[in-house]
């Protein structure tokens, strides 16, 4: 798959690398989301710019390998027959160096596991040396707790120092367009199962459906994405299982906290804590009505699966694992995930749909800027997209019909009655709307009122 899209993220990049003087930037994001393509895109026309990826070795090896690669980018042949020996040394020759152009460290963790006094040694050359020098640092991580305690933690001798930083997200659904060659209504599909992760995306074949793509890389048996949400929490998390079977029962429909705890058995204090990390690392999400003034506070909140491949594993994989691991994947396609399959999407494409109508091409359709998106419940109605203006005073209200039929234009007074019933929403002046997957039937819309058709956007 070609690099998509990243043009705010490069321009921040190249933006910080471009400034005079010294700078520490640091780039962040779970594995696979596409860090190092960014990094090598924006230094492939610096010239003197060096590149170095750091493994889980001792930190004699790392220092060799990184004194070979300075010593051919920065015309330092002594680092060839000397390499470093030590931190100490790698910071002495930074500081002592005519930098021709910016140092990248990636997985720069692997680094402090191998030298864990790295941080401070780094915070104190800095503010003695290299922070008044022309030398550029970009630390790039994959585990994003770690990068987090080395950079933003108040405890971390280098809290403060960074000159810049970016977490790097997912693409959004109409930036892949140009790689899979679909509808953006297929976009929206496949990002609801796959997400946005490039690493995860440049697996599927882009010529075929979103069932042949679930097939031949979900549950396949030895394909990466078959074994990625085990990877993934043994690599981020030092307790895998409690973690897998926190995400196993948000999956299966627990979403309350005292439910979650009961179906785990983990008290309140332990399921806070767990709960807390996951959503760190944006696997999960906790939802309170988007009406709720104080959300930190309410005790509306709902738990979900906020990773859209963490989701779908959960759903059409780790059920049937018995069943896959014994090559049955074709009976399990059959019988449990294309029966589901249409229903589990009605409410995937959800969180995406209101993602496009706050940031991408549907925005057109919102008659204000977004400044807050969620969703509504209480116990008398329940609302799929709510989107209000900075102000709290405009809401643009949608409900996703996304079925393979059109959808009747008569479900939009339906939609008002519900809305006209909560008195929590009655202050806020309301545009309604309908968004279809195939189109729509009936009477003309009202001022007040949108249509939006993803068949022919």
């Amino acid at each position: 798959m070609d690099f998509l899209d990243r043009e705010s993220e490069m321009a921040l990049l190249n933006d910080h690398l471009a400034r005079p003087g010294a700078g520490m930037f640091i780039l962040y994001g779970r594995r696979r989301i596409g860090k190092t393509a960014l990094l090598h895109k924006a230094i492939e026309t610096i010239p003197g710019a060096t590149y170095h990826v750091a493994t889980r070795s001792t930190i004699t090896e790392e220092l060799r390998r990184l004194s070979v690669t300075l010593a051919a980018s920065w015309q330092a042949p002594l680092l060839a027959a000397q390499p470093l020996g030590s931190a100490e040394a790698l910071l002495a020759f930074l500081e002592g160096a005519a930098a021709p152009g910016p140092l990248v460290l990636d997985e720069f963790p692997y680094l402090v596991e191998a030298e864990p006094a790295l941080p401070g040694l780094l915070q104190a050359r800095w503010d003695a040396a290299l922070s008044r020098r022309n030398i550029k640092l970009v630390l790039c991580g994959s585990s994003v707790g770690m990068m987090e305690d080395i950079f933003l933690s108040q405890r971390s001798p280098l809290f403060g120092r960074r000159t810049g930083q970016l977490r790097l997200g997912p693409l959004a659904p109409h930036h892949l367009r140009p790689a899979f060659g679909r509808t953006l209504a297929e976009m929206v599909e496949l990002s609801a199962v796959f997400g946005g992760v490039p690493g995860y995306l440049q697996r599927l074949d882009p010529a075929a459906d979103l069932a042949t793509n679930i097939r031949r890389h979900l549950l396949q048996r030895g394909e990466p994405l078959y074994e990625e949400i085990p990877f993934l929490l043994r690599e981020e998390l030092r307790e895998p299982r409690v973690y897998h079977a926190i995400l196993a029962t948000i999956a299966t429909g627990a979403r309350k906290f005292g439910e979650i705890s009961s179906k785990v058995g983990l008290d309140r204090a332990n399921l806070s804590r767990y709960l807390s990390l996951l959503i760190d690392l944006g696997l999960v999400e906790r939802e309170v009505p988007i009406t709720e003034n104080q959300p930190d506070k309410s005790r509306k909140g709902l738990y979900r699966i906020a990773d859209p491949f963490v989701a779908a594993w959960f759903t059409f994989v780790h059920p049937y694992r018995d069943a896959l691991e014994r090559g049955l994947a074709d009976e399990v396609l059959e019988r449990d995930v294309l029966p589901r399959l249409q229903v589990y999407l009605s409410h995937a494409v959800e969180p995406v749909l209101r993602e496009l109508l706050q940031r991408g091409p549907l925005s057109t359709a919102v008659p204000f800027p977004p400044s807050h998106g969620g969703r509504y419940w209480s116990p008398t109605a329940e609302l799929d997209i709510v989107l209000l203006d900075e102000r709290r005073q405009q809401a643009f209200i949608a409900e996703v019909k996304w079925t393979r039929e059109r959808v009747s234009l008569s479900e939009l007074d339906h939609l008002r009655r519900r809305v006209a019933g909560e008195s929590a929403l009655t202050a806020l002046k309301p545009t309604f709307a309908l968004i279809s997957r195939n189109g729509f039937t009936g009477r003309r819309l009202d001022p007040d009122e949108r249509a939006i058709d993803l068949s022919k956007a």
